[in-house]
């Protein structure tokens, strides 16, 4: 089914700002719109990045597979941003991220993420931001989480 982007949204939560004409055909030229089904893999735990996925609606588990258990590490709703870390580096995917609910997203691959930056250097720039400022986010809560495991550990109670 071919469904069309959602460019006021994507003005709104990610690039915070209005797109010219000339952005939003790139972003039509590059972006793909996927739907995954409740239970669906959007990434695989070491599966090789490449794919970002802007979760638009739904929400998704993110599964860590360590020592032979599966771990839910937290669960992600619209605006998430889904592989930003593998698709950085073009690593292997740390956590699995399975759909919780029906989900639709927009995904861009590094080879997309090129073209942006050769030709619309703006719409790359806008979304290499976003990344960062989604992983300094992700960062500050994993410093807190850390922090309390911390005090639990040493026998202060938080």
């Amino acid at each position: 089914m071919d469904m069309d982007i959602d460019f006021n949204w994507l003005e709104e939560k990610i690039f915070s700002r209005i797109l010219t004409d000339a952005e939003r055909t790139a972003l039509k030229s590059t972006m793909t719109v996927e739907q995954f089904a409740k239970g669906d893999v959007v990434i695989l735990q070491q599966e090789t990045g490449g794919k970002l996925y802007l979760l638009k609606s739904g929400r998704v588990d993110v599964i860590l597979r360590f020592n032979g258990e599966s771990l839910k590490l937290t669960n992600k709703g619209e605006g998430a941003q889904l592989g930003n870390m593998s698709f950085i580096d073009n690593s292997e995917a740390c956590a699995s991220i399975i759909a919780h609910e029906d989900c639709l997203a927009y995904r861009i691959t590094r080879d997309d993420l090129s073209q942006l930056f050769t030709f619309h250097q703006n719409v790359a720039k806008d979304i290499m931001f976003s990344i960062i400022k989604d992983m300094s986010g992700n960062l500050r809560h994993m410093n807190d989480a850390n922090a309390v495991s911390l005090q639990y550990i040493q026998g202060r109670r938080v």
